[in-house]
């Protein structure tokens, strides 16, 4: 399929733990218990915004169609959202941004890791994107480390620059889909070893 087959219908995607799907109403009040949290903007670029304080906001407007993506993060143990990921700022249906964030609670035990691996193979195999990209503060030692576990590889140091609305020193990462199939294919490979007798 291609991104235009998704301007309308968003895929839900699954994994062991996790679904990825779009966000509804009904997900205000599990938004609610951490989308405000001020530790989670500490490296986002910018302070939460009025939709970040009162996730209500969200669905008051129609969203436009659009190729990009927004997922909520459902946790399959209670089904509650846990977090959000966009592929966002496609350009010529080639190449895509990643961003993600996750609830204080949730972090440090590798969900975001293995809902970015999910998002990541949804892109490469599912849609004819080329190229996926993400920035990320030089402090955020914890989403680096989720994009390096997930197969990205850090492309350049941006000293000084602008990430949304701060200034500050940032890495770039980047995954191309002969990075994925390399990855997949090692993946198999492990699989398929025979074990020693």
């Amino acid at each position: 399929m291609k991104l235009q087959d998704y301007v309308q219908n968003k895929p839900v995607l699954e994994t062991e733990q996790l679904i990825l799907r779009p966000l509804r109403k009904e997900d205000v009040t599990d938004l609610k218990e951490w989308l405000g949290d001020s530790s989670i903007y500490q490296y986002w670029g910018k302070r939460p915004g009025k939709s970040d304080l009162n996730p209500e906001l969200l669905f008051q407007k129609q969203e436009k169609p659009a190729k990009s993506f927004h997922w909520g993060i459902i946790h399959k143990q209670d089904h509650k959202v846990i977090g959000d990921m966009w592929v966002y700022l496609i350009e010529n249906d080639r190449m895509a941004k990643v961003a993600f964030r996750l609830s204080p609670a949730c972090q440090g035990k590798r969900l975001m890791t293995e809902a970015l691996v999910r998002a990541v193979t949804f892109c490469f195999e599912e849609t004819e994107l080329q190229r996926l990209w993400a920035d990320v503060h030089i402090q955020n030692i914890a989403s680096y480390k989720t994009l390096e576990k997930a197969g990205f590889k850090r492309e350049g140091l941006i000293r000084e620059g602008k990430m949304v609305n701060t200034y500050c020193d940032y890495y770039l990462y980047g995954m191309i889909k002969d990075d994925y199939i390399e990855i997949s294919q090692s993946k198999c490979a492990l699989r398929e070893k025979p074990g020693k007798k």
